[in-house]
């Protein structure tokens, strides 16, 4: 008895010390990681005259976004883009789920050589895709040159041993649950 009695003041000095808000900021992201409502509870928190919403909103959702596993997750049309420094791969990609915004994705663009030696390459970019919606996107690839890419052609789907031709897709998605 006498214990938890010690424990108990203990804990509310702590308690006392610390204040209320840091204690549920704690136990917003203990208990709210991946979700979108976790986001929302973060951004109240750390609302700020000298940050713009649109920061602390990418800093909460970094802070509460998972893994989503399913590569079927988004799906989408693009190719790549030449611009006069670097080439970049943009296009539309689509949310197919109702109960998650997806919130950042890996890129990995594949070329394959006449001989079929594959070559991978990748970038990573924060997007909001809202639950059955799509948007826009486009990464840069600076290691890839223009002239690796400039007269070849996507791959088929079913080719198994693929040879001059390229693919892309988005092996890593991030989002956040409803």
């Amino acid at each position: 008895m006498k214990n938890y009695l010690i424990g108990g003041l203990v804990c509310l000095v702590a308690f006392l010390i610390i204040g209320i808000e840091p204690l549920q900021r704690l136990i917003n992201e203990a208990t709210k990681q991946g979700t979108l409502s976790g986001v929302e509870t973060c951004m109240v928190y750390s609302s700020s005259e000298l940050l713009s919403e649109g920061a602390v909103k990418a800093t909460c959702v970094s802070t509460f976004q998972k893994n989503l596993y399913n590569g079927d997750l988004v799906t989408g049309r693009a190719g790549p883009r030449n611009n006069q420094q670097t080439v970049s791969w943009g296009g539309t990609l689509q949310n197919k789920t109702s109960d998650h915004v997806t919130t950042w994705i890996k890129v990995s663009v594949s070329i394959f050589d006449a001989d079929g030696t594959k070559q991978d390459f990748q970038a990573e970019t924060s997007i909001w895709i809202d639950p059955l919606s799509e948007a826009d996107f486009r990464v840069e690839l600076p290691e890839l040159e223009w002239e690796q890419i400039e007269n070849i052609k996507f791959c088929d789907h079913e080719d198994a041993e693929p040879k001059a031709c390229m693919t892309w897709g988005t092996p890593e998605i991030k989002g956040l649950s409803i």
